[in-house]
């Protein structure tokens, strides 16, 4: 029977679930359930129909409430900041240090330097956010369908500087958002596509000014970008932009949702 290492990440929406068997590595994503213990259980359970399980490694959401064993194996938990960073490092492949930026149903800023992890702050804004506002005004939360929708919407609803100043507020360029969906006039012309576009651009472009702002502060000049949130095509646009318009080069790696899962398995 195949031996596996097994590291978990629990998140608010998503179980990551990171599995390894002889130096190769596979991935895997479950719903997270409201009880941490049930979501565990779930996920070994399956497991152990096909594999025998070698070592168990938990972080993110209340890990720290489980167990210290299952079925007499134990239970690593990890440091989730630790294991941030260095699943960042893993999948980056950098040898120079850089800003994590961990964009799950909220945000956090990780440091990595001289193999050291710093959690540098963050932002309840996130993937959660998008959900819950798009939800909330257009009764839809499947990040799929939003994404879908956002990519056909217009900004109708948000003022940019050209519109509410005859000159350039420094280096911005003239399509900057100077209000999210602040142009009341136009609130009841808005279509489901246009909400949507508005919440992720709200949402992305200030994750982004936190993160070149936060990078700049740390005198870090790359940023790592792991987490869901990037799956919706105008967030990691957006993101993009502004990072870059900071000066700053950004990375997304792949199999970037599962950095912190991965994570747990090295720390």
């Amino acid at each position: 029977m195949n031996q596996v290492d097994i590291g978990i990440d629990f998140g608010i929406t998503n179980s990551d679930i990171v599995i390894k068997s002889n130096n190769d590595f596979s991935y895997k994503s479950l719903r997270s359930e409201k009880n941490i213990h049930l979501s565990l259980n779930n996920i070994l359970k399956n497991f152990q129909k096909d594999s025998k399980i070698k070592s168990i490694s938990v972080t993110g959401g209340k890990h720290l409430d489980l167990p210290d064993s299952f079925d007499g194996k134990k239970i690593a938990k990890k440091n989730e900041i630790d294991c941030i960073g260095v699943g960042a490092k893993k999948l980056s492949q950098l040898d120079s240090s850089f800003l994590v930026l961990s964009c799950g149903s909220g945000t956090a800023c990780v440091a990595y330097e001289n193999e050291t992890t710093t959690h540098l702050g963050g932002t309840g804004l996130g993937g959660g956010t998008i959900r819950g506002l798009c939800k909330l005004a257009v009764q839809i939360d499947d990040p799929d369908e939003i994404d879908a929708l956002s990519r056909k919407g217009s900004q109708i609803g948000d003022y940019t500087l050209k519109d509410v100043i005859s000159g350039p507020i420094g280096n911005l360029p003239e399509d900057s958002i100077a209000v999210h969906l602040g142009n009341l006039d136009m609130m009841n012309k808005l279509e489901k596509e246009d909400i949507c576009k508005s919440i992720i651009y709200l949402v992305a472009t200030n994750v982004a000014r936190l993160a070149a702002t936060t990078a700049l502060a740390a005198k870090l000049n790359k940023i790592v970008v792991v987490g869901r949130s990037p799956n919706f095509t105008l967030y990691k646009e957006v993101l993009t932009r502004w990072v870059e318009f900071s000066g700053l080069e950004v990375i997304f790696p792949d199999n970037r949702e599962f950095a912190t899962a991965l994570g747990t398995l090295e720390v």
